[in-house]
């Protein structure tokens, strides 16, 4: 899938991607927030985590906390709502951080605005609201920055 050779890919090669920061997310307590997106472009974005940490360590083992994302278009719509543990996504890596998000279920429709598995193609005009809970913390994670982000495949 080019999306996944696009997260995968050096950071260099991914300078003409679209990325959005959607702030912190705290996988250490269990709580939930809600965000109101920017306006995105015509794209497929995997929506996900991105683990960081401040030092340049790499990532070794993924957190065992559990996270539920929804994504709800302007039409009260769910274009995804999934949970799982943070161990059970797909991690692409890149020279700055390792990228957490999820396929959708093979064999399983779209949901609304393209929504499958943490994948969302939005329409043009669209406004999106995403919900971020944990529901399962991890407090071995302390070092490393946990953001929630949005990224396209696009290669430039």
């Amino acid at each position: 899938m080019l999306l996944a050779a696009a997260l995968a890919a050096p950071a260099m090669a991914q300078k003409g991607r679209f990325e959005v920061d959607l702030g912190l997310v705290d996988i250490e307590r269990v709580g939930y927030r809600e965000v109101q997106l920017p306006p995105l472009p015509d794209a497929d974005i995997a929506f996900g985590f991105s683990l960081s940490a401040p030092d340049g360590e790499k990532v070794h083992h993924l957190p065992k906390a559990t996270v539920r994302i929804t994504l709800m278009n302007e039409r009260d719509e769910v274009v995804f709502d999934v949970s799982d543990e943070l161990s059970n996504f797909t991690r692409a890596e890149s020279t700055r951080a390792t990228f957490l998000y999820l396929r959708g279920v093979q064999n399983q429709a779209p949901g609304p605005d393209g929504g499958w598995g943490t994948y969302a193609h939005p329409r043009k005009g669209g406004r999106y609201r995403m919900t971020v809970e944990t529901l399962k913390s991890n407090v071995t994670m302390t070092k490393f920055v946990v953001r929630l982000m949005g990224v396209d495949g696009r290669w430039k």
